[in-house]
């Protein structure tokens, strides 16, 4: 026959087959024959050659899966591709590895499709058994960030998510600790502006401070990579930051640093640090340049933003001492930089927490609505001022503006959870929309998953919803995490589980526990055995009714405190005391009109399940109304389980 060249074969003798023959109808060859053909063929050579190309292949695979953090799975499956190609390769070197040996034969084919049937099959069944096994621990994972949901393995989360930690204080005066929690607050700031970064918030990081929380914990539980740890010292004006980043899977060192400098040099060497860190992650940011990071110190006083840093570290403690003491010195720093948006943003903050906590300020509502008004004035993206704005407007039950302040607030910095938190307590559960307000509750503890009030939150919504399960675990995790016991929400979450779950003397101990001094000295322990018992047996429930209202009138509205005024309202509906029941939440509307508020966050007891009778009772459309919120759900929506018909509300009754 004639090969490409053009050359011809001699003949071949009649008793030979051709090597199309040969090919058409392959018969067995003895050992010699099979050696003599590998040869002829090259299938060594060819297998050589496959084996060097896949393992180049491979390896420039695994650098660029290494910088552009691509999963494993993609090297792994590629691996067992190109294992499972060998046995290819070595039968289309048998047939054509000699000249002149193009021709695909029957006998080829057949076996080449055998080949890879069963090269897919051995994938099939290798990738669907490493699913299972990475599902099935997966599966027996539980969520603690969501109550109703189940929690599934993700993978390693890379390096540029970072878990910026409270710097250590080593100055050996407890009183400096603000100066490295100012550090690492001013680095979550400037980082999480570098694209291709993720930085979790402070709230988030900070929850953790105190605790002997292992580095892997810290980051499943914030889905970093990355850990920023770092530590404080300073002597005279002088001040040394030492930094490491460390890797949180491997426990390695990344990259450490330590740097002295002047305090009056202190907005620098924020900027020169987190520069070494993009530096430090250069290879994972796709090329972003560190000269990014660079942004205008929040103020051009250094003093002035020292006195910030103790005013948030002194206000976190939430005390009425140190509240005041945090608002004088947020007052020094503005007197000192009139236009320090964030210390306007932070007084703001602080003056809100007095109407929270009940701690008397006068002007608290007006001096924080202003300020928070006056940081957005010099700053519009400050999110904790859209939701200082968004609190005191709820505050006044101007739901429609509190509303979109927080929607402003959540666009600003989405990632900060105290914002979620906020907006499902003082908006969302307020309006009635309970749902809603749980998922933002639980955005926020998945941002925070160690934040103490981001659990009693999640505790407190569970409870609105009935779920009493989950109530009492968040209630308890956040005395685990540290909240005293005692500290409302808590005991009620308590005592309604119980009275759920028919307990109604465990209850009745429960309620008992939380009275206030003046109640207990007017008979409130006894009246509430007797309601309670009441719910037991509904024979003593005229008496109970009448004993309730008898404790009312005799303390006067402004004497219950707000967790007390929340349980004999409670108490009233449960009693079918309906008349009682709205001539108390009429003087509580009143009373809050006096102090200056509307009550915002307050309402949501409106919605609990015990509050339905109230809900259904022909009075609710004017008790509503006069709250402000039907303008409110004509633009977001009505509560659960209701519907607005004409411009009133209409819910539905228990089946």
């Amino acid at each position: 026959m004639a090969d490409p060249s053009g050359s011809t074969e001699a003949p071949v003798p009649s008793k030979e087959r051709s090597p199309a023959a040969a090919e058409a109808a392959p018969q067995a060859l003895a050992p010699a024959g099979i050696w003599e053909r590998i040869k002829e063929h090259k299938v060594v050579q060819w297998t050589l050659a496959y084996a060097a190309a896949a393992y180049t292949l491979l390896h420039g695979t695994e650098m660029i899966s290494e910088a552009m953090e691509w999963p494993h799975l993609i090297a792994r499956v590629l691996t067992l591709v190109l294992a499972l190609g060998v046995p290819v390769v070595i039968t289309l070197a048998w047939y054509h590895g000699a000249k002149g040996l193009k021709r695909f034969s029957a006998a080829e084919l057949t076996i080449i499709t055998i080949l890879l049937m069963i090269a897919g099959s051995v994938l099939w069944a290798l990738t669907r058994t490493g699913g299972e096994h990475a599902a099935a621990p997966a599966a027996t994972m539980t969520a603690a960030a969501h109550p109703a949901t189940t929690s599934v393995a993700t993978p390693a989360a890379p390096r540029t998510a970072i878990a910026v930690m409270p710097f250590a204080n080593l100055t050996g005066d407890a009183s400096k600790d603000y100066l490295g929690d100012g550090m690492a607050e001013e680095l979550i700031n400037t980082l999480a502006k570098v694209q291709g970064l993720r930085i979790p918030a402070r709230t988030s990081t900070f929850s953790y401070k105190g605790r002997n929380t292992d580095a892997k914990q810290i980051a499943k539980d914030l889905g970093v990579g990355t850990i920023l740890e770092g530590s404080v010292r300073s002597a005279g004006t002088t001040i040394r930051i030492t930094a490491e980043l460390v890797d949180a899977q491997t426990d390695s060192h990344l990259w450490s640093e330590t740097y002295d400098r002047k305090f009056t040099d202190l907005f620098k060497l924020q900027d020169d640090l987190a520069k070494a860190i993009v530096q430090a992650l250069q290879v994972n940011l796709n090329g972003a340049s560190p000269a990014l990071v660079t942004q205008a110190p929040p103020t051009q006083d250094v003093e002035a933003y020292n006195l910030y840093l103790q005013g948030h570290s002194i206000g976190l403690r939430e005390t009425e001492q140190a509240l005041h003491l945090a608002l004088d010195l947020y007052g020094q720093a503005l007197a000192r930089d009139p236009k320090f948006a964030r210390a306007f943003a932070a007084r703001s903050g602080v003056r809100a927490t007095f109407l929270l906590r009940g701690y008397p300020l006068a002007n608290a509502l007006e001096d924080a609505e202003r300020d928070a008004e006056q940081a957005l004035a010099l700053d519009p993206s400050l999110g904790e001022a859209h939701a200082a704005l968004g609190l005191t407007s709820a505050h006044r039950t101007n739901w429609l503006k509190a509303e979109a302040s927080f929607r402003a607030a959540l666009a600003a910095d989405a990632s900060d959870p105290e914002i979620h938190m906020l907006y499902a307590v003082d908006v969302l559960s307020a309006t009635g929309r309970l749902h809603q307000a749980l998922s933002e509750a639980s955005e926020a503890y998945h941002l925070a998953p160690a934040g103490i009030t981001e659990t009693a939150v999640i505790s407190l919504l569970s409870s609105y919803l009935g779920l009493d399960a989950d109530a009492v675990k968040y209630a308890d995790l956040a005395v685990a995490l540290g909240m005293p016991a005692d500290i409302a929400p808590l005991p009620q979450i308590h005592t309604s589980a119980a009275a759920r779950g028919a307990r109604y003397a465990e209850a009745a101990d429960r309620m008992v526990q939380t009275l206030a001094g003046p109640i207990r000295s007017a008979g409130g322990a006894e009246v509430v055995r007797l309601v309670y018992s009441a719910l037991a047996d509904p024979t003593k429930k005229p008496a109970a009714r009448q004993a309730l209202q008898s404790l009312v009138h005799k303390l006067g509205v402004s004497n219950i405190e707000t967790s007390s005024q929340r349980a004999f309202l409670e108490d009233f509906a449960m009693l079918d005391a309906l008349d009682p029941a709205y001539d108390l939440a009429n003087q509580y509307v009143d009373e809050f009109a006096r102090s200056g508020t509307g009550g915002g966050a307050a309402w949501g007891l409106l919605w609990l399940p015990e509050m339905r009778s109230f809900r259904l009772d022909p009075r609710f459309q004017g008790f509503v109304t006069r709250l402000n919120l039907i303008d409110y759900w004509k633009q977001y929506g009505p509560p659960d389980d209701c519907d607005l018909k004409d411009g009133k509300l209409v819910c539905q009754r228990d089946e």
